[in-house]
């Protein structure tokens, strides 16, 4: 069979990797000049292992279960930091401390009941020390790029996949994230809806007593902060301030003004910041944060399911559209690997049928 794979992010370039692995013949389109450019490479890169999902114990068994095969298949990507940290809201969050120990221990998660010095103790009804790992993005990229060529991928970057290219391949593999819907638009039944989401993620310098540090503030509209690889500085997420444009429907509906700022890595002195919504928010609880120096934000669009804010659940999704085309929804980055795997057992399926 010969397959293309639509996406070359972390999803689709390991789909790609594992099918010709197989045995299959594998060509990978990204409209980017390089892999891993939009949301693959733009993200909190935290190797979840589920503790961030206490609403959905699906995700976090996902999770869970599918960070040692990523670590396998990419271990090279992987840094450890100094500590790992989920400090608990005393105030706003949807889990107490005895819920989430409680959630820990029906995953398999180890914890530890601890303490920080750059958490303000009036802010948290309690801080755990949890067992994670963070992903250097530009070493997962240079992997992934050496994986595709030893395994005789042909990559086609700057190239968009078009809906008359479909009559060359016997299987199309779409992991195009934000534009699952693109292929087959005249059949509404083959598509579905999604909550897409401009985000913003800043880059820090912060003091040096936060050197090396993760930290997520859970559970409810709170922040996190992970190192950013070994470069010596920080990435920021925030449940409210990050997310300059909410939509649900088939495509993002993304601002004119932000269409220049996606996907450019990092960009110094941005027009458009919530920088100082997001130190703001975070300075009750770590009140040194006020420090802070902006070295620049970075954009891109995230997907999730729509209407799953009581679970906040994150699922990846392998699933047949019709009989020449598989989807991969994306959940957590270290799903990637499982994801590639099933797609594979997918298509000999397909192809045992044929």
């Amino acid at each position: 069979m010969k397959i293309a794979v639509i996406g070359g992010g972390i999803f689709g370039g390991t789909t790609a990797i594992k099918l010709a692995e197989a045995g299959f013949k594998v060509d990978l389109y990204e409209k980017n000049p390089d892999l891993l450019m939009s949301a693959s490479g733009i993200n909190q890169y935290r190797l979840h292992r589920g503790y961030h999902y206490p609403r959905s114990l699906d995700t976090a068994t996902s999770a869970n279960l599918a960070e040692p095969i990523f670590r396998k298949e990419y271990g090279e990507a992987v840094v450890e930091t100094a500590g790992n940290y989920y400090a608990l809201a005393k105030e706003g969050s949807k889990v107490n401390l005895k819920e989430f120990s409680e959630f820990c221990e029906s995953c398999g998660l180890e914890y530890e009941i601890s303490n920080l010095p750059i958490i303000n103790p009036e802010s948290v009804e309690g801080v755990v020390k949890v067992r994670e790992s963070i992903i250097d993005p530009l070493k997962l990229r240079e992997i992934v790029n050496c994986k595709l060529k030893e395994r005789g991928v042909n990559v086609f970057l700057n190239t968009e996949f078009k809906e008359s290219f479909l009559d060359r391949y016997d299987l199309v593999v779409n992991a195009t994230y934000a534009n699952l819907n693109f292929l087959f638009k005249d059949r509404k039944d083959f598509q579905r809806e999604y909550q897409f989401e401009v985000c913003e993620k800043i880059v820090l310098k912060l003091p040096q007593q936060f050197k090396n540090l993760s930290v997520v503030v859970v559970d409810g509209p709170f922040f996190c902060i992970d190192p950013y690889a070994d470069s010596g500085l920080h990435v920021m997420g925030n449940v409210v301030h990050a997310i300059h444009k909410t939509n649900n429907g088939l495509f993002p509906d993304i601002p004119e003004e932000f269409k220049g700022l996606l996907n450019r890595g990092i960009i110094k002195n941005p027009p458009i910041t919530n920088f100082e919504k997001f130190i703001e928010s975070a300075t009750f609880f770590m009140p040194e944060i006020r420090d802070a120096e902006h070295v620049g934000s970075m954009y891109t669009v995230r997907t999730v399911l729509p209407r799953v804010e009581k679970t906040d659940e994150r699922p990846t999704l392998v699933y047949k559209v019709n009989d020449k085309l598989i989807n991969i929804f994306s959940g957590k980055i270290g799903n990637s690997v499982q994801a590639g795997i099933d797609t594979v057992e997918m298509v000999k399926k397909i192809q045992a049928t044929l």
